[in-house]
């Protein structure tokens, strides 16, 4: 590279490997990150989702005992959005919202109609040995997914949605939010911990997903 990248580049770099399933630049990639941010709990789970999802079991398995024996411990993935001035918090799986039960029935109907145009829930990233089902709840319950169902509640049709999250946005979540922004016809900001995502009209300004299904 005619610049020497920093943390912030390979991250950006890595996780487009992982979308495109280079197992070998993914590694060579990650290995440098690690290298720059040894205990950037982030890039460890990014590396060990993308193991999980080529089948690379191996791989999974060696990244958790590098965190291990590195003291590196998992963040709990949190959304925020704000809404009349105030901050709505959200985890994966959260029913502590006041609104949950409204928004957890909203959220169902709209995996619904995106079923219709083509969406199916990315199991693959569960990385827990557990049922199908469970996987399913488990990815459609992710916080990103709660706090713009909220936003879609709660905000005017047709107005602009914007969303944090402490930790990088999900191939699932992006492809969910990339079709919501298609049928709601509404803008969407993601801020995720690498970058800025801005949905409109079934594209990101990232277009990284949206490339890779041409």
């Amino acid at each position: 590279m005619p610049v020497k990248p920093d943390a912030r580049l390979l991250t950006a770099f890595l996780s487009s490997c992982c979308f495109q399933k280079n197992v070998e630049l993914a590694r060579s990639v990650a290995e440098r990150l690690l290298e720059l941010e040894p205990q950037e709990a982030g890039a460890y789970m990014l590396l060990s989702n993308f193991f999980c999802i080529v089948g690379d079991l191996k791989g999974v398995a060696n990244v958790r005992r590098l965190m291990l024996s590195r003291g590196i411990r998992k963040q709990k993935a949190l959304t925020w959005i704000e809404i009349n001035r105030e901050i709505h918090s959200f985890e994966s799986g959260d029913k502590s919202h006041p609104l949950s039960g409204k928004t957890h029935k909203c959220l169902q109907n709209l995996v619904e109609k995106l079923k219709n145009i083509g969406y199916v829930p990315d199991t693959s990233i569960v990385m827990q040995n557990v049922d199908e089902h469970i996987k399913k709840e488990i990815v459609l319950g992710h916080s990103e997914k709660l706090a713009i169902t909220f936003g879609i509640i709660s905000k005017p049709v047709g107005t602009q949605i914007m969303i944090i999250k402490n930790l990088r946005v999900c191939s699932d979540c992006h492809e969910f939010t990339r079709l919501i922004s298609k049928i709601g016809k509404r803008g969407i900001i993601a801020r995720d911990s690498s970058r800025f995502h801005h949905f409109k009209d079934g594209v990101c300004s990232c277009r990284l997903l949206a490339s890779l299904k041409k």
